[in-house]
């Protein structure tokens, strides 16, 4: 799991040098840093041995949070 910790880490600071140099928006920062998290929370659950839950189970817990579904 570190190593998977310590590639994402130096893939950011790489990736950060790139975007202050070219001075990009707000709003590509934010997407960026939604993949990585996404992409990093996926990868541990795969380091540890656990498969991360598919997303029609998370919709379908937003739907039953919200009372849509029963």
């Amino acid at each position: 799991m570190i190593i998977v910790l310590a590639v994402f880490a130096i893939l950011m600071l790489y990736d950060f040098q790139k975007f202050k140099r070219k001075k990009e928006p707000a709003k590509v920062l934010v997407l960026y840093l939604f993949f990585m998290a996404t992409s990093l929370m996926i990868s541990l659950f795969l380091a540890a041995g656990n498969r991360p839950s598919s997303p029609s189970r998370w919709i379908e817990a937003v739907l039953k949070i919200t009372g849509v579904l029963k």
